[in-house]
């Protein structure tokens, strides 16, 4: 994921807390005073961690796997891993298949405590100073002495001393750093130019610069940060909760956004289908209006013909169909026992000698020409006594009445 460019710059300063802007045009700005509620304007605000609650570790490790990983197994098996720090590595170089690294590990911090939940990002302050050439510089943050190593710019170690003044132990500190970093080949020579950043008096700056044999000069005033084109993110464990809270609760939102979207979008559908429904009912109801009164003719013309059927249709008549029924009688084994017509519903009942000749009895009214606009059903033959069955039938016509109407 791309990394989003600070807007502003919390560091520890030679006395207190510096806060830098980063506005998207122009050059940073020095903020003389601020609060720590005045740090909720700044979207992307970075932490500089202060020096003194970092350990810092140059590792040559294997190119091979991941380098936070090893770095950490590495610190572990030396005991320099401190509780609830976790590892971060920034990239220095590689070389003969393997790789140089700057193991960090933060921990909180009292005086930044308040801070560590406003910030987004993290680096260390050494990596904020640019040494344009210098192999080592010296800045105080805090009233503390701090001291860096690069090699071809790059930060290889940093360390707070606890000291105030630049005296034989402070002396003694970067010498000894310098010649175990030269033995362990993370810098290639011993350093040669010395920078001090800050209030230096001219004297110390020169006893600094002949104990250890160094080129020195002096810059007044710690520069406006600079920002690595990547960076470490090593944050405390405090600042790592809150960064994962944050996160979660992004995640939630994010989902919540993807549902209500969801739900509109549902929402959208059946709202347009109710207006497609209602317009189709309104239609309807237009349609139906315009032929109502068509329908309410054709609805006299069928009550009419219906009132009328009676007495000029063939097939209306029960003395037709009864001998329409006769007919179709199979032999004499077959007599009727019950026929009744009423309402356009046609009963009749009857008995033969055996099933088969009921059946066929069956089939042959279905099919009668006079009662074919009948719709005919029938139960099953029951044996009533030896050689004899009886049987059921009933017929009606499309216009029969319920016994309701």
């Amino acid at each position: 994921m791309k990394q989003k460019t600070p807007d502003a710059v919390l560091r520890p300063g030679a006395e207190g807390w510096e806060l830098w802007k980063f506005p998207p045009k122009g050059n940073s700005t020095l903020e003389e005073a601020f609060t720590e509620k005045s740090l909720d304007a700044f979207a992307n605000l970075l932490l500089a961690v202060p020096s003194r609650s970092v350990l810092s570790m140059p590792l040559w490790i294997a190119s091979q796997g991941e380098p936070a990983e090893l770095a950490e197994l590495e610190l572990t098996s030396r005991h320099l891993l401190r509780k609830d720090a976790e590892v971060y590595t920034v990239p220095i170089l590689e070389k003969e298949g393997r790789s140089l690294v700057l193991a960090l590990a933060a921990t909180d911090d009292e005086t930044a405590h308040e801070y560590l939940k406003k910030a987004r990002c993290f680096e260390i302050p050494a990596r904020l100073i640019d040494p344009a050439g210098a192999d080592v510089l010296v800045w105080k943050e805090q009233g503390t002495l701090c001291f860096a190593i690069y090699r071809e710019d790059k930060c290889v170690f940093f360390a707070a001393t606890g000291d105030s003044n630049p005296g034989p132990a402070f002396c003694g500190s970067i010498a000894r750093t310098a010649m175990r970093l030269r033995s362990e080949s993370v810098i290639t020579r011993m350093p040669a130019k010395l920078r001090l950043i800050g209030d230096f008096l001219e004297a110390d700056a020169m006893s600094l610069g002949h104990a250890l044999r160094l080129d020195f000069e002096i810059e007044k005033k710690l520069p406006a940060p600079f920002l690595p084109t990547v960076l470490s993110n090593a944050a405390p464990p405090t600042a790592r909760t809150a960064l994962l809270s944050r996160s979660r609760i992004k995640r939630l939102a994010s989902f919540a956004t993807v549902g209500l979207a969801i739900y509109a979008v549902i929402l959208f559908f059946v709202a347009a289908d109710l207006a497609w429904q209602r317009f189709k009912l309104h239609r309807l109801n237009n349609e139906l209006k315009s032929i109502e009164s068509v329908s309410t003719s054709a609805q006299h013309l069928v009550t009419e013909w219906r009132q009328f059927r009676s007495a000029i249709d063939p097939q209306a008549f029960a003395i037709d169909q009864l001998a329409a029924v006769a007919t179709e009688i199979p032999g004499e084994q077959v007599r009727l026992t019950q026929y009744n017509y009423d309402k356009g519903r046609l009963a009749i009942a009857g008995e033969a000698s055996d099933v088969s000749q009921a059946y066929e009895f069956f089939e042959r009214v279905k099919k009668a020409q006079l009662l074919q606009d009948y719709d005919w059903t029938s139960r099953q033959p029951q044996l009533v006594g030896r050689n004899k069955v009886r049987f059921e039938m009933e017929g009606a016509r499309p216009d029969a009445k319920t016994g309701e109407e």
